[in-house]
Formats: structure tokens, sequence, C-alpha cells
């Protein structure tokens, strides 16, 4: 008997009833790009090959996602992808290149 005074009215009318979101919710994520936009120029200017830069930050990424510790200062709202870029930055990840030489001598 107590089921029929617990259900909300809106559920019980036949009009449907139609969520409003707030419009303002797509300003966050437009400053989150520009955020990353941002970092990945500064990154640029550290390592400027792009192919290099994509695969540093994509196995930092990696670890981090496995659990691995961030090496700079960052906020709960930071994507995996901006903190690996700041430690780019700040200068904490380092990059070796193997030239092909490198590579048949250890082989």
């Amino acid at each position: 008997m107590l089921a029929p005074q617990l259900a909300p009215s809106a559920l019980t009318n036949s009009v449907p009833v139609i969520l409003q979101f707030p419009t303002g919710a797509s300003s966050p994520v437009r400053s989150l790009r520009h955020m990353t936009t941002q970092l990945l120029n500064e990154a640029a200017q550290v390592i400027p090959n792009q192919q290099l830069l994509i695969n540093v930050v994509s196995k930092r990424v990696r670890q981090l996602g496995l659990g691995h510790r961030p090496l700079v200062e960052t906020t709960p709202r930071m994507s995996l992808t901006d903190i690996a870029l700041k430690e780019i930055i700040a200068g904490k990840l380092a990059y070796e290149a193997f030239s092909t030489a490198t590579k048949r001598a250890s082989n």
C-alpha cells in the first residue's frame, strides 16, 4: 500500500517530462581543450619531432594508466595526456634516440 504514495507525480502523469541541462556546461570542455592545446605547443618546444613526441606521450600515458605516479603536481580534472605533457615540459621525462647503426651493432 505504500508503493503508490512513494511514486513521484511525474511518473504517474501521462505528460512527458523534458529534462533541461544548463547551457554553460560546454565552457569547461572548451577550456580543457585549450589547456591541452597549449600544453601540446609547449611540449613541442621540448621535443620538436612530432612523431617522437606522440610516442613519448603515448608510452607515458600507458604507464600512468597502469598506476605509475605522476612526476609533476596534478589537479583532479587533468587527463593522463595532460599529465604526460606537463612532465615533458618540466623536463621530468627524457628520451633516447637510437640511430640505425646503433640498432645493428646491438643485434
